[in-house]
């Protein structure tokens, strides 16, 4: 045995992964009150109100109707009820239930048009208002759950090195730490998302009812954290089809890709149940709901294109990427007028050992990072097994989406793509480190 593969196979105890685990969690958690102000934290929160009108039985408040039979306000809350995911704010509605809040003791809507007194004034949450820290509590948890199954992903195909390494580079990145401890979507989609991938990797292990059904459910929750969700569980679904028609091929088993093809069908009905289940707007009439989702989201995205400074060039999109992913500066507001309000606060907040690390951080550094991601890819490629070639489709299909389908330069909506590089980035690192002991023996 050469020495790098005796040192990839050192045993160290089970407890020293969760205590690393537990650090990871506590270093997440410890940034939750510091983490600058986002005006969307006030409109999610308002967004809690439809768990109110459930419990109250106003269902029909919630059913979705066409536009120009609604008032304003009612208007307004169907547009953020179609356009947003429903699992965030049904969990932050929750807690105001439990902390004896009314629905109009939540939160108005951020109003984007006006400014941050006019906001506070008229009824957004406040910074320092406990509801506000305990929603953050609630999106930080499920962002420190996420480490705990990308821990789990890397070391099933990767080993315990990089395991820690990956997680290290997720835990500190700036990006993930500012938008998953805000009262937001990201926390959620974060975990669903990463759960979904490891559930996929334990469906080729075992091939067991089971995984399909719980891979099935997860996948509907993470379309119901954040609709671009839909994007990593629709890459797990293809994959895991191509996988398997691959090895049926090989095997000469037609039994085989019906079995798990019509396993993989039924989970996928599961997925469409769960999100359906998960948005009473769309009960009453499915279709229109569908209709008016595509309407709001692509009149939203052109609007926000045209006022901001989208773009459909591809060039400057790849640049956009770089910037956002791999340089990766801490990005606090999306709009620079909301910038000046926040200024103490970020201040604040950086000052504070919580704050997190660019591991990019400069044009160099973002050059070794996608050289690592680049070693890391080929290295999953080469072992050529069904596990690593999911990885493989998911990670570049994740990040190339990111590339094509993203117009506007926000660091929130590339965080998709941070995941595949702590995978990759890790192994890329790690892989050179072994061959550079194995020719020292």
């Amino acid at each position: 045995m050469t020495s790098a593969e005796r040192l990839s196979r050192i045993q160290v105890p089970a407890w020293v992964d969760g205590l690393w685990l537990a650090l990871c969690a506590l270093f997440i958690l410890a940034g939750v009150a510091l983490v600058p102000y986002h005006g969307d934290e006030a409109t999610q929160i308002f967004m809690g109100r439809d768990v109110y009108y459930g419990l109250d039985g106003e269902w029909d408040r919630l059913a979705t109707t066409p536009f120009d039979a609604l008032d304003g306000e009612a208007a307004m809350e169907q547009h953020l009820r179609l356009i947003n995911g429903t699992l965030p704010k049904a969990i932050y509605g929750a807690i105001g239930v439990v902390m004896g809040r009314s629905a109009d003791e939540l939160s108005a809507p951020w109003s984007w048009g006006a400014g941050w007194d006019w906001n506070l004034e008229n009824g957004a949450i406040k910074p320092d208002d406990p509801l506000l820290l305990a929603t953050r509590t609630a999106s930080a948890l499920f962002l420190a759950a996420s480490v705990v199954v990308l821990f789990a992903i890397v070391r099933t195909v990767g080993g315990r090195i990089p395991a820690y390494v990956g997680t290290a580079y997720y835990v500190l990145s700036p990006a993930l730490l500012i938008n998953g401890r805000r009262a937001m979507m990201e926390g959620p989609l974060l975990f669903f998302s990463l759960l979904a991938v490891w559930l996929a990797l334990h469906i080729l292990q075992n091939r067991r009812w089971l995984g399909y059904v719980l891979f099935g459910i997860i996948g509907g929750l993470t379309v119901a954290s954040k609709h671009p969700g839909m994007v990593t569980v629709a890459l797990l679904y293809g994959s895991l089809g191509i996988v398997t028609l691959y090895q049926a091929w090989q095997e000469k088993n037609l039994r085989f890709v019906i079995d798990h093809i019509m396993r993989l069908f039924i989970a996928g009905l599961l997925t469409i149940a769960v999100f359906v289940a998960m948005n009473p707007s769309w009960w009453q009439n499915p279709g229109l709901a569908i209709q008016l989702v595509v309407q709001e989201r692509t009149r939203l995205l052109e609007e926000q294109s045209t006022a901001l400074g989208g773009t459909n060039d591809l060039n400057e999109r790849v640049n956009y990427f770089i910037r956002q992913t791999l340089i990766a500066d801490p990005m606090y507001a999306e709009v620079d007028f909301f910038q000046p309000y926040i200024t103490e606060q970020v201040a604040a907040y950086e000052a504070s050992p919580w704050a997190g690390i660019a591991i990019g951080g400069s044009p160099i550094g973002a050059i070794l990072l996608a050289m690592l991601a680049g070693i890391g890819e080929l290295m999953l490629a080469l072992k050529r097994t069904s596990q690593t070639a999911l990885l493989v489709m998911w990670a570049l299909g994740s990040i190339i989406f990111v590339i094509v389908a993203t117009p506007l330069e926000w660091q929130r909506y590339y965080l998709m793509a941070f995941s595949p590089f702590a995978l990759l980035a890790s192994i890329g690192l790690w892989a050179p480190i072994q061959a550079l002991i194995g020719r020292r023996v």
